[in-house]
């Protein structure tokens, strides 16, 4: 495992949280994506999986549902180290992952009657922090408490938005909750990392027409534009076999802009290829 240097030497991971209100606009591709990519450069990478929905995060990364991950995760106040470690499970290619397992549903019915509801899983990963580069978070497409941990416990909070109105209206929505959640976690507030867009098809007539809608809002936010994925078949491919999108498929279009969308990322926190520590 390797750590990152960003001025002073890191000593807690980084969370980056990955969320959009419109489902089925690739969020889960582009948060795995990212792990891969982060894992590939040599960092250690945990992802955090709070989405239930088939075809989730954990599928793709074929993780095993059977044991403890984000309900037990989310399960205590303030779990010990050595709970949180037993909802941790390695991956091939991704890093390790706290997949979204059975009763996961009804953690936001949990949490939705405990103080401080929004800052559960922001504590529940303290114990592990330093074990770890960055923590990849993937978040239900719906403002769910599930959503709001997520983006409450972020240092960075990245948007995967499709062309077309309903994604850039949920990709709105998520950027106004993250003003809205820094509010209630003073002098920790998440930072809007930028906007992803995925699946783009230039051939599509309408589509740069919404891309350049989406630039405008994403400045309004101080938002930057990390990268336009340009749609392939190739990601639903690799996650059907279980593999990272760059280690099935390293030069199809969509691994290339990933890999642009990640180095565009790490150089918006401060962070040089020639900073990795061999």
């Amino acid at each position: 495992m390797t750590r990152y240097e960003s001025g002073d030497e890191a000593t807690r991971a980084r969370i980056i949280t990955f969320a959009n209100q419109k489902g089925g606009v690739a969020k889960s591709t582009t948060a795995e994506a990212f792990a891969a990519s982060l894992t590939t450069r040599g960092y250690g990478v945990l992802m955090v999986d709070m989405d239930a929905q088939p075809g989730n995060l954990s599928m793709h990364v074929d993780a095993e549902k059977g044991l403890p991950g984000t309900f037990e995760l989310l399960e205590h106040r303030r779990p010990a180290r050595e709970r949180v470690l037993r909802c941790i499970q390695p991956t091939r290619s991704f890093g390790d992952v706290v997949c979204a397992n059975e009763g996961l549903d009804d953690a936001d019915r949990i949490l939705s009657s405990r103080v401080g509801r929004e800052l559960m899983l922001s504590r529940a990963l303290e114990p592990i922090l330093e074990d770890y580069d960055f923590v990849v978070v993937d978040t239900p497409p719906a403002l769910q408490v599930r959503t709001l941990n997520g983006i409450a416990a972020a240092d960075d909070v990245v948007v995967p938005c499709m062309a077309d109105a309903s994604s850039i209206a949920g990709m709105q929505a998520v950027l106004d909750c993250v003003a809205e959640v820094g509010e209630l976690v003073r002098g920790a507030e998440p930072r809007i990392a930028g906007i992803v867009v995925t699946r783009y098809d230039s051939r599509n007539s309408l589509e740069p027409e919404l891309l350049d809608q989406i630039a405008e809002i994403a400045e309004q936010y101080d938002a930057p534009l990390l990268g336009c994925v340009r749609n392939t078949v190739n990601a639903r491919k690799a996650q059907s076999n279980g593999m990272a999108l760059v280690e099935f498929a390293p030069n199809s279009t969509a691994a290339l802009d990933y890999e642009e969308a990640v180095t565009a990322y790490l150089e918006s926190i401060g962070i040089e290829e020639d900073d990795i520590e061999e």
